[in-house]
């Protein structure tokens, strides 16, 4: 072998062994297709039945997900798996709902590449647990000489559905305590009203609201009471048993327990109306009634000769002509005080109504009458300033009688009752333009002088000012369209102002006889269109203005 051979092989081997050291120190590529990071973050808003669970997931190199899933359950039982709300999402969340109250939940986030299944850290919370529920303090509402009414509201159920509710009840004599309960199908958080009955007269109170459920029971802030003396009626028709041997003035009587119409017939009587029949004298009296306790029922005889007792009802003339009657609490069940029950109740000066009431009709001749008190807790009615309206006091209903002076309607009224102002003694009523609507008879026989109507309102309705012999000025709005029988029938009017440019259509008996003695004043312009007009043409003056 020569010696130029073994040089030629050697540098082939040193240049093959350089090549491969070169080979072996050089930087190796990073690969491309890394497994992501899941980061699970501390569960969030956190309530007894809901939590909001998140993880921010931290793609690397080209890798792409196949799947993300959230795994949950009760501690030792992850069993549950759902979607992210965007599973595309770096962070990615899920809202829990129907979740267990006071329960440890354990939860994980899975994610899928197309060559791995990653998992990140196990997390827990905890729900938060029921409580007992809440209540508020008591309000009573009205009350009566053995019974109130009262109102509490369930604030929150505690998560946990309240079992039972109302109120405790407890002698501060005796220390017995009793419980009226709300009824089962309404046990729900909200407000709630009861009729607290069977208290014992004269005597002291103590009435808390209660509620309970699973997890204990919640008292709320209470009310002292007391009640009063009263006669009771274990049987409807004794009342005037009740009353024997009585003698005198009383200044105020309460009454509890069911009336008839025997009942009313007495009491009419001791209240001053007429008596009815053959009954014996009686040579008693009284002023102020406390009718609060009372349920009126069907039965026994007419109470006035005509009428009878209809049960819940303050029917007509249950009162009328009563004389002495100066003051009354109307029953806590009754429902409806229908048209003319206190009529000609010349001494009454005020009527305290109860929540129950839903239909109200006002009473003729109640002269002295000052004040109509709604309970707060109806409904239906409100009182401001002793004037009757609806619960929003859109609508006025009835003026009390016993009010004088000058009256402006609150700017909240729509409409004007049928009979509400029907003989008043108002010298002056201002009508606000949102009144749109008047009922019949609604100024019938007051004492108004002169009276505007807003433009607004269309009808002019049958018999609204009959009767107003002081009423010498009318004036109607442009947008009056019709005048009906009888409106304007009976009054002194001397100056009829119409602001519609064409004459409203008037039923026959609309004017009775003023037209002979009243001046029509009409729009500029519109003179002639009334003086042709079959009813308007009637008056013997007509002037523009």
């Amino acid at each position: 072998m020569s010696a130029q051979y073994i040089k030629s092989i050697t540098l082939i081997l040193a240049t093959v062994i350089a090549a491969l050291f070169a080979a072996g120190c050089s930087d190796p590529q990073p690969p491309q297709n890394l497994e992501p990071v899941i980061e699970a973050m501390e569960a969030r808003n956190i309530t007894r039945t809901e939590a909001a669970l998140s993880a921010h997931i931290q793609l690397r190199g080209t890798s792409k997900l196949s799947f993300v899933k959230f795994h949950y359950g009760v501690t030792g039982n992850i069993d549950r798996v759902s979607q992210p709300d965007d599973p595309s999402a770096l962070t990615v969340t899920l809202d829990l709902a129907g979740l267990t109250p006071g329960t440890e939940y354990s939860w994980y986030l899975e994610c899928g590449t197309a060559t791995a299944t990653i998992k990140s850290d196990v997390k827990t919370f905890t729900t938060l647990p029921n409580d007992p529920p809440s209540v508020s303090g008591l309000e009573l509402l009205a009350s009566g000489p053995t019974s109130a009414i009262v109102a509490f509201e369930i604030l929150d159920d505690g998560g946990d559905p309240v079992t039972d509710a109302g109120c405790e009840i407890t002698n501060n004599a005796t220390g017995d305590k009793s419980r009226i309960y709300v009824p089962d199908g309404v046990i729900i958080a909200g407000a709630h009203r009861l009729l607290i009955t069977g208290l014992a007269m004269d005597s002291r109170y103590t009435i808390a609201p209660f509620a309970s459920n699973n997890c204990g029971c919640t008292v709320g802030e209470h009310i002292e009471y007391a009640t009063k003396n009263s006669f009771m009626l274990i049987h409807p028709g004794t009342l005037s048993q009740l009353c024997s041997g009585l003698t005198g003035n009383l200044d105020k009587l309460s009454i509890s327990g069911s009336m008839d119409g025997d009942d009313f017939k007495f009491l009419r009587t001791i209240l001053g109306a007429p008596q009815v029949g053959t009954s014996e004298p009686i040579d008693f009296s009284v002023e102020d009634v406390d009718l609060f306790d009372v349920n009126i029922v069907r039965g026994g005889g007419p109470y006035d000769g005509e009428h009878y007792t209809v049960n819940g009802q303050l029917t007509t003339g249950l009162f009328a002509d009563c004389a002495k009657l100066r003051r009354i609490s109307l029953p806590a069940t009754a429902t409806v005080l229908a048209r003319d029950a206190f009529a000609r109740c010349e001494a009454l000066e005020s009527l305290d109504i109860n929540t129950e009431i839903t239909e109200i009709k006002p009473s003729e001749g109640c002269t002295a009458l000052c004040a109509i008190n709604i309970s707060k807790g109806n409904p239906h009615f409100s009182s401001v300033e002793g004037v009757l309206f609806d619960k929003e006091a859109t609508s006025i209903l009835w003026f009390p009688l016993g009010k004088t002076g000058d009256y402006r309607l609150p700017a909240t009224v729509k409409s004007i009752g049928e009979g509400a102002f029907y003989g008043t003694k108002i010298a002056s009523l201002e009508i606000p333009p949102s009144v749109t609507t008047i009922g019949r008879e609604a100024f019938a026989g007051s004492s108004l002088a002169e009276i505007t109507f807003p433009d607004n309102l269309a009808n002019i309705s049958e018999g609204l000012m009959q009767g107003c012999v002081s009423l010498v000025t009318v004036r109607l709005g442009s947008a009056t369209a019709y005048v009906g029988n009888y409106a304007l029938a009976g009054t002194s009017l001397t100056n009829l102002y119409v602001s519609a440019t064409i004459p409203p259509f008037a039923a026959p008996e609309a004017f009775g006889s003023i037209a002979a003695g009243c001046v029509l004043h009409v729009p500029a312009g519109c003179k002639a269109v009334y003086r042709n007009h079959q009813r308007w043409g009637q008056f013997m003056r007509i002037e523009e203005f």
